[in-house]
């Protein structure tokens, strides 16, 4: 015999196993962004509205992206 009764969770189990997925994935993309670096690949992030290349020597760089798909320095963040 099947339960049509739903399996509702308690909000302190939702909560920490929200924690614990946060927790992985803060894990996960730090781990990816040593790996690239390591590689020598630059990383993209914003800042605000600010688009911007982290070149792997930690040089940062605010970038436009042009209508053609290229990018276009604007200048260098300190």
């Amino acid at each position: 015999m099947t339960s049509t009764t739903p399996n509702i969770m308690p909000i302190e189990d939702i909560e920490v196993m929200a924690r614990r997925i946060e927790a992985a994935a803060k894990k996960q993309v730090a781990e990816d962004i040593a790996r690239l670096k390591a590689m020598g690949k630059p990383i993209h992030y914003t800042i605000g509205q600010k688009l911007v290349r982290e070149e792997a020597n930690g040089q940062k760089f605010e970038l436009q992206i042009r209508s053609d798909g290229s990018q276009e320095i604007i200048g260098e963040l300190i």
